[in-house]
């Protein structure tokens, strides 16, 4: 997806789902930068394309429980869920220098942002 691709569908996504992205999250997001704070999906909606590790709260997820829908749903319900997601873009740091970086989520948030390799 190219940046206005993810652009126009974090728009569409701020129309269909308005409780899901506070106004805070939307100007980054549109700028492709993930912030504390930011579900895993703002941060997909920020960032693009990633990788991810997730490690399902046992208490609400049953074992093989899809990662995806375990990422998704922090959105509207967080838990103990362990998530990390990688992604690679120039427009996280605003040096127009493409840098990985990693993203640490706790009870569904942002966290912790690690630039990979600096």
């Amino acid at each position: 997806m190219t940046i206005e691709e993810r652009q126009q569908y974090a728009r569409d996504m701020f129309r269909q789902h308005p409780a899901y992205f506070p106004a805070q999250h939307r100007e980054p997001i549109l700028n492709g930068r993930v912030l504390p704070g930011m579900a895993p999906f703002e941060a997909r909606l920020a960032g693009g394309a990633f990788v991810y590790h997730v490690t399902a709260d046992r208490k609400v997820w049953p074992p093989g429980s899809d990662p995806i829908k375990v990422l998704w749903a922090q959105s509207d319900r967080p838990d103990d869920s362990r998530i990390v997601m990688r992604f690679n873009n120039a427009t996280q740091f605003q040096d127009k220098k493409e840098r990985p970086f990693v993203v640490l989520f706790q009870k569904g948030k942002a966290v912790e942002i690690k630039v990979i390799g600096k």
